[in-house]
């Protein structure tokens, strides 16, 4: 097994938020973390993404249920779910098996009009329940594709709450055990088409303006990114954006961890900072959000999302703030089992890989202040 470490030697660091002089880290982590990215589990056989990728629907939740296992017999703290727990194709189970021996159709084996993403949904919870502690979910534009976000706060103990515009949004913020350590959740699909009233919604309304000015394929094929270039191409309608009230609850929440003295961790399913993943999975409005992580990045230890399903990592160079996309086991062929753990420590952030996410960094000074000294990679 390879370990790559990000790693940085014992030097004086200045900038204006602090000074302070690295010294020799602690060895057991004040908070241990277990991670999973987009699952994205649905019964149905093998099959690939529309580029191509292969994807292991059926094996997902018996990755995610040996996460679990994993994650219990650690004793982690609390665990992160970075979104798209199930798979859109739910709502197409008969197309997909039809042709398997003996396969009954849902026509057949389900109650009329019963949602199948309910049952999926539901099998993955049963797989994660084996696991007691606190877990921290985010939705993503697969949990759209199969419930609304009514029942998706319901399942996932998402505490949606209903703006002035009338529209549920699922941000919220939550202090770790050791009370020094804040998760902050984003809602990155708060501006959505998704599950939206086309007659009603402010916020389809705006994404549609968003989509109307950026995508020459809206209306009728607004999933695709033919036609746009570079950063452009996050402008498809499997994204979406975060809207004003969010923006200013988000800087609230992080004037006020700022005031208490805590570090921050922020959990999004798509991803905030380009480099860390391909354009086409960046939240439309990401810059809007950086700025304001940007400013209190004294407070921001590091940001972790899912939604491109690879691995991805790039530290900011204007905040020093860490970025990470963490791998989806969807695409982890049996008897591979992809998820990971963060160990936080006084002074670090370590992950620690499993399947295909087979990689330890070391964030030296991610609870320490911003420095401007590189970072030394270090293979062994």
């Amino acid at each position: 097994m390879q370990l790559i470490f990000l790693q940085i030697v014992p030097l004086l660091i200045v900038r204006s938020c602090a000074i302070s002089i690295m010294t020799e880290s602690s060895s057991k982590p004040i908070l241990r973390i277990g991670v999973l990215a987009d699952i994205q589990y649905a019964p149905i056989p093998d099959g690939h993404s529309f580029g191509g990728t292969p994807r292991y629907y059926r094996h997902s939740i018996v990755a995610a249920k040996h996460a679990a296992n994993h994650f219990q017999r650690e004793n982690v703290d609390l665990v992160f779910n970075l979104g798209d727990i199930i798979d859109g194709k739910c709502q197409d189970i008969d197309k997909y098996c039809q042709e398997e021996e003996g396969y009954v159709s849902l026509n057949e084996s389900y109650e009329e009009g019963l949602n199948p993403g309910h049952g999926a949904l539901d099998n993955v919870i049963e797989a994660l329940s084996v696991y007691k502690g606190k877990i921290l979910h985010t939705y993503g534009n697969h949990e759209l594709y199969n419930l609304n976000r009514e029942d998706i706060g319901m399942k996932l103990e998402i505490p949606f709450v209903r703006e002035e515009s009338g529209d549920l949004v699922g941000y919220y913020a939550h202090d770790s055990p050791c009370k020094s350590i804040k998760f902050v959740v984003l809602d990155s699909y708060d501006i959505s088409l998704m599950k939206r009233s086309k007659d009603t919604s402010v916020k389809y309304q705006k994404a549609c303006e968003i989509l109307q000015k950026n995508n020459p394929n809206f209306p009728g094929n607004e999933n695709s990114p033919v036609g746009l270039e570079g950063m452009q191409k996050r402008y498809v309608a499997f994204n979406g954006a975060v809207d004003k009230p969010q923006l200013e609850w988000l800087r609230d929440t992080l004037e006020v961890a700022r005031h208490e003295k805590q570090k921050v961790i922020i959990l999004s399913h798509q991803p905030i900072l380009p480099g860390t993943s391909s354009a086409i999975c960046l939240m439309w409005n990401y810059d809007e959000v950086l700025e304001i992580l940007r400013e209190y990045k004294c407070t921001i230890a590091a940001s972790f999302s899912g939604h491109a399903h690879n691995c991805g990592y790039v530290r900011d160079k204007e905040s020093g703030i860490h970025f990470r996309v963490f791998a989806s086991p969807l695409e982890s062929k049996d008897p591979v089992k992809t998820y990971g753990f963060v160990h936080v420590h006084d002074d670090r952030l370590e992950i620690v890989g499993e399947g295909d996410l087979m990689n330890t960094t070391a964030y030296e000074d991610a609870f320490r202040v911003v420095q401007d000294t590189p970072l030394k990679l270090m293979n062994t």
